[in-house]
């Protein structure tokens, strides 16, 4: 009797340290492999070139925006001051205050629509980095051998309303984890050698259809049956 339960203890010592030394697979697959991406520094212009020369375009676009408006100004202030410095019963007083009046409104109509078009080119803008990144963590991904990414940043919560705190909380995906598991330095340079790359062959847009074609393509491939040629 010694001698059987002798054996089976040794049995159990033996298949625990064959347990602590070689994790037990899942369904006959390799050990689950999880990685993290903080998706915030991959917004950031210190991190991505892209998103630098992005913030450029948006200030071009929003200094635009701002010069029209005070032209706008301008004139409505002149015209005001002329309008002031006429008689009322004189027909060009009215005149001047109907071509006021159409200003007004075209200034209106040039706030409305420059914000529509600033908002539009940064939501793009944003849009089309989440896909480059999404993209780029699928290839690191399967290039690495990762079964699940998720995505990882701690939330600000200085200085903010209690609502946005909450909503800040509760999105926070990822509570901990080992720096090992970090891909985020991984994606941004990835990201960066292919931007660079992009840069260096720019695309160019076909004639006839309009849409973007890849540097070295002499006809165009983006439209099919198309019968563009490279400018």
């Amino acid at each position: 009797m010694k001698r059987i339960l002798t054996t089976l203890t040794s049995l159990a010592a033996l298949a625990t340290a064959a347990g602590a030394q070689d994790p037990p697979k899942q369904d006959g697959k390799t050990q689950f492999k999880l990685g993290v991406v903080n998706l915030k520094t991959c917004f950031e212009k210190e991190q991505y070139d892209r998103i630098k020369e992005i913030d450029v375009e948006l200030q071009k676009k929003s200094d635009e925006y701002l010069r029209k408006l005070g032209e706008i100004d301008k004139r409505l202030v002149e015209l005001k001051e002329q309008i002031d410095s006429l008689p009322r019963e004189m027909t060009l007083r009215a005149e001047k205050m109907l071509l006021f009046r159409r200003m007004e409104t075209d200034r209106k109509f040039e706030q409305e629509y420059g914000r529509t078009k600033y908002l539009e080119y940064y939501s793009d803008t944003k849009i089309l980095i989440y896909n480059e990144v999404r993209r780029v963590v699928a290839m690191i991904a399967q290039q690495e051998k990762f079964d699940l990414i998720l995505r990882v940043e701690a939330p600000l919560l200085e200085e903010q309303d209690p609502e946005t705190v909450t909503q800040r909380i509760n999105n926070r995906v990822v509570l901990y984890s080992n720096e090992g598991v970090d891909i985020t330095k991984l994606v941004i340079k990835r990201l960066n050698d292919e931007w660079a790359i992009a840069k260096a062959n720019p695309e160019w847009e076909c004639p006839i259809c309009k849409k973007k074609n890849k540097a070295a393509e002499a006809d165009c491939k983006a439209t099919k049956d198309c019968k563009g040629k490279k400018p």
